[in-house]
């Protein structure tokens, strides 16, 4: 790791901790043993720090699951598996959420790049696995693939960050955005790909009834 991959992983978890606003490059500087100056010929000014810090921890998660799936039969499978690795570690915590309201009241301009950022490396990655899937002949030839994934995104995206979906309280915020997710998806699918789908949604309610009637045993 490079003195300035030390330096971003070190001001995200300051981030993590302290809030994005509590970060001072003198502290920054100091806790890691440098003047402010070579601080500030790494990496120019606070906000490119903080943006580089905010892009570390957002990318962590995705590495993880990516690592972690394993192998799948096709890239539909492989869409669907992260989606619920995802999905199962909660959308976005907590402190995400925190942290997104805090760029965006206190620095706007680094709030706008991150989201950005996010938006356009989300779109390519989902856009390549689609584009191979209907390769697969899982998704319809005819359908715009870049549009309908802007589309979608800027709905998850709103939907995620301003809570802007009203919901029934019985159901939890991860269930209507994997109902989300799964109609979309169904939406732009041929019948194989829908027969997909429906395997791995099987699989996985069939999933969720072990393990209910395992709780129901124990606490039985």
């Amino acid at each position: 790791m490079t003195q300035r991959e030390k330096v971003v992983a070190h001001v995200a978890e300051m981030i993590q901790t302290l809030g994005v606003k509590s970060v001072r490059m003198d502290d920054v500087a100091s806790s890691m043993g440098m003047s402010k100056r070579t601080l500030y010929e790494m990496f120019g000014d606070k906000e490119e720090l903080l943006f580089e810090s905010i892009k570390y921890i957002s990318e962590a998660r995705p590495r993880e699951i990516l690592a972690e799936i394993g192998p799948c039969e096709n890239s539909l499978e492989m869409l669907f598996r992260c989606s619920r690795a995802m999905l199962d570690g909660g959308v976005i915590s907590d402190m995400e959420r925190r942290m997104a309201l805090n760029l965006k009241k206190f620095y706007p301009e680094i709030s706008e790049k991150v989201r950005h950022y996010h938006a356009e490396v989300a779109i390519n990655a989902l856009s390549d696995i689609l584009k191979q899937a209907c390769e697969e002949g899982y998704i319809e030839p005819n359908v715009n693939i870049e549009l309908m994934i802007r589309l979608f995104f800027s709905i998850m995206t709103s939907a995620v960050y301003e809570n802007s979906i009203v919901i029934p309280k019985e159901v939890s915020r991860e269930e209507a955005y994997g109902a989300l997710a799964i109609n979309f998806f169904r939406g732009i699918s041929t019948f194989k790909g829908m027969e997909v789908i429906d395997k791995i949604l099987a699989e996985w309610c069939s999933a969720c009834v072990g393990k209910e009637q395992d709780a129901k045993g124990e606490n039985e």
